[in-house]
């Protein structure tokens, strides 16, 4: 099998979709960075790869996604009981509704902060603003303190990770170095709350994670503490694409922008829906075959890689009638099957390695979606284009604003 490592940098969220055309819809072999690799696709590859039984993640994530992306030691990276006493720590988190609904309260006051600062400038790039006032309410919600322009410099950083985790060079020294940086402040963060120089809000992210014990009865590392506080205020930032994708949306298709900014709250939620479909994030995601496995006709030996297609997925037009149409209404009256609709993953986060991330995510385009299509702005002459050779992609330009009022 040819190395399709070159192929998948240079194609982007197109290289696993076109591969699988190719093979008649069948789950696609290859090597990826030497490593045999089957990629397989569709609600029911979904079920089998969330399976423990089939596919563990420990020691499946190269070195430059651990580097930049989840950070050494993250629950990503857990399998079995450790695992699972780790997510029930994100799942108390970060999928409480009444926390959902203090977060969504900072949304609102970032979002107006920024909005009064917007007036006053003669352009907005939306992508590093939305990047910005995410920073800031994920931050004061957490309970980590942001000194005077330290905001900045922490939007800056988080952005940096998710933007280097899939590509060699500049954005990946960027990605490194933002890490380093992070996580060195916030185990300082954590070692200072656990001697009683610093204080943090019971509840908060910080605190819950400084005082967190694993599967071994210990608290987590100063280390490990900070990458999994991290890996809540990093993902929370990184839906600032999203946000730059609604934005692109509601000036393609302006007509749905009168009822997000009427307040209509099912609209809002199948809008967040279908931004998180139709616009690419992440292509696919992998881990290793825990035993000698078969799926599909196919055989997959023990220790190759497996990956599920997540992009292609999402585009399947026997899944989505119509899928590179944007059509919020597909999701107006039902929520969408967790194995089928899958931008973060699929499976049960509780039980499963699917991001307990996405009611965050959903949080976040359901408070400012809204806010966006109620915005007067104009939007000059620019490059609005998104390109999918680049992971993560996000349009050119950054979405730029003019006249906000």
């Amino acid at each position: 099998m040819i190395d399709s490592t070159l192929a998948l940098m240079t194609t982007g969220y197109a290289w696993l979709p076109d591969r699988r055309r190719r093979s008649g819809g069948k789950p696609v072999r290859t090597r990826l960075m030497g490593k045999e690799t089957v990629a397989i696709h569709g609600p029911e590859a979904v079920r089998f790869f969330y399976d423990e039984g089939h596919i563990h993640r420990h020691e499946a994530l190269p070195a430059p996604v651990l580097d930049t992306l989840f950070g050494r030691g993250a629950v990503h990276t857990l399998d079995g009981p450790d695992h699972r006493v780790r997510k029930d720590l994100f799942i108390a988190l970060l999928k409480d509704r009444g926390g959902l609904h203090s977060l969504a309260g900072h949304l609102d006051t970032q979002w107006e902060r920024a909005r009064e600062r917007w007036t006053h400038r003669d352009q907005v790039v939306l992508f590093e603003e939305a990047s910005l006032l995410l920073t800031r309410a994920i931050c004061d919600w957490s309970g980590i303190p942001l000194a005077d322009g330290a905001a900045e410099e922490t939007a800056r950083d988080l952005v940096a990770m998710v933007d280097g985790f899939a590509s060699a060079g500049p954005r990946q020294v960027r990605a490194r170095r933002a890490r380093t940086r992070q996580e060195a402040r916030i185990a300082g963060l954590v070692v200072a709350i656990r001697s009683g120089t610093q204080s943090a809000p019971d509840g908060s992210v910080l605190k819950t994670v400084a005082d967190h014990r694993g599967a071994d009865g210990r608290l987590l590392d100063p280390h490990t503490a900070a990458v999994e506080v991290l890996n809540v205020i990093r993902p929370t930032v990184a839906v600032a694409w999203f946000l730059t994708f609604a934005a692109h949306a509601l000036h393609r298709w302006p007509e749905h922008r009168k009822q997000l900014a009427d307040g209509d709250v099912p609209f809002a939620r199948a809008f967040a829906h279908e931004i998180r479909r139709f616009y690419p994030f992440a292509p696919f995601v992998g881990g290793l075959a825990a035993a000698d496995l078969h799926w599909d006709g196919q055989d997959i030996p023990e220790g190759s890689m497996v990956l599920l297609d997540l992009y292609g997925q999402n585009h399947d037009p026997h899944l989505w009638p119509e899928p590179y149409t944007f059509d919020p209404g597909r999701f107006l009256g039902r929520e969408p099957d967790r194995d089928t609709l899958v931008p973060q993953g699929g499976g049960d986060p509780a039980a499963h390695h699917r991001c307990p991330g996405e009611d965050v995510t959903l949080t976040v385009l359901e408070t400012l979606a809204p806010r966006l299509a109620a915005l007067r702005y104009d939007v000059p002459a620019q490059d609005l284009s998104i390109p999918l050779k680049r992971i993560p992609t996000a349009p050119r330009s950054g979405f730029v604003m003019t006249r906000v009022r």
